[in-house]
């Protein structure tokens, strides 16, 4: 059953997966570090591709960067296969019960 409260609020009564609103908080907050973690690998990308052009990266540079098409592919390929390794348990899980394939697809 679906909630009508974001699910982002931890402090409501949303229950959106589990019976248990602990396990849902829990996994709103794992989804919101995957969201950080994610951030900070397109960094980490952006910074040493600016380091592989030059032996010295400003801040500016860094902020300023815009991937290419390819390196824009490369960094959606990344995220794709972080989300869907993260999600990997629920997918199953929805497998099992009703045979469908791919919460992503």
């Amino acid at each position: 059953m679906m909630a009508d409260t974001d699910p982002t609020h931890m402090n409501g009564p949303t229950k959106i997966f589990a019976d248990d609103p602990n396990v849902d908080r829990l996994f709103a907050m794992v989804l919101a570090l995957a969201a950080e973690i994610s951030k900070v690998d397109e960094k980490l990308d952006t910074v040493l591709r600016l380091l592989d052009r030059h032996e010295i990266v400003t801040m500016a540079e860094a902020r300023n960067f815009e991937p290419d098409a390819e390196q824009q592919a490369a960094r959606d390929a990344v995220r794709k296969m972080f989300i869907e390794t993260l999600l990997a348990p629920f997918q199953a899980a929805a497998d099992a019960i009703d045979g469908k394939q791919g919460l992503l697809s």
